[in-house]
């Protein structure tokens, strides 16, 4: 598994795809429900990678979204506990989700997506987010970094870290597109890259450049640097397979 080790006092998890029950298209630990994977297999796979030590998850402390490339950012308590563990639909109707509730794991899906790990320790809050190219150009991070703002958190007690995702020259968009996006200017013109005749999309860098336009200080910002597709013996990546399972990242305040 791959962890944000930067603080003590939060444990943020991405999961690989090694390790699992799962064959086929989704080998091996595959630990989403709604890809089209046996769903006992599935929960075969769970037990083996939530009861790990550094993991421990279960429905009792877990939380997971009902993802759907939404702009939707909750905050959730251990009221929501549960919420998406045995059913996908089940889940927060949500991308993004964050709380200053100990003990508590915040979980979403992705292969290629960017998932952004967000902390405040100065006011005990954590945040995960599922930035994919529709929630990125809509900007979810900073929805739920204005949210935050309206806590009393400011800019600069910010830590964002963002997760490994498939890499700019594996996000290919078309011309149409990428003029569509332009159009919207702000932060997303600076994200789109052309190298005739194909053009990119840089999402970590968007959503970097989105904490940055809300005052987050760059040396706040960290990366994983891993990319997804290039590294598909290690993670899932739709836009290599396009039929494929899905890793997770989860956050927790220890």
């Amino acid at each position: 598994m791959y962890k944000w080790n930067d603080f003590k006092k939060i444990t943020a998890v991405t999961s690989k795809r090694t390790g699992g029950f799962s064959t086929g298209d989704f080998s091996s630990l595959n630990l989403a429900l709604h890809v089209g994977d046996d769903k006992e297999t599935v929960f075969k796979n769970r037990e083996c990678f939530f009861g790990k030590k550094e993991v421990m998850m279960a429905p009792k402390n877990s939380v997971f979204v009902a993802q759907n490339h939404s702009t939707i950012v909750k905050k959730v308590t251990f009221k929501d506990a549960g919420r998406g563990f045995y059913d996908f639909n089940d889940g927060i109707k949500a991308d993004a989700l964050y709380t200053d509730e100990p003990g508590l794991n915040l979980a979403i899906y992705h292969a290629d997506c960017v998932p952004v790990f967000i902390y405040v320790p100065t006011h005990n809050i954590v945040g995960i987010i599922h930035a994919g190219e529709q929630g990125s150009v809509g900007n979810i991070t900073g929805i739920l970094v204005r949210k935050l703002f309206l806590e009393g958190v400011k800019p600069e007690e910010v830590y964002a870290h963002i997760g490994p995702s498939a890499s700019m020259g594996h996000r290919v968009i078309t011309k149409e597109r990428a003029f569509e996006l332009a159009a919207l200017g702000g932060d997303i013109i600076k994200a789109i890259k052309a190298t005739e005749p194909q053009y990119f999309i840089d999402l970590p860098l968007l959503n970097t450049l989105q904490l940055r336009t809300l005052g987050v200080p760059l040396s706040n910002i960290t990366y994983s640097n891993i990319c997804t597709y290039e590294n598909n013996d290690e993670y899932y990546s739709y836009a290599r397979n396009k039929v494929t399972g899905r890793n997770i990242s989860f956050i927790r305040l220890n």
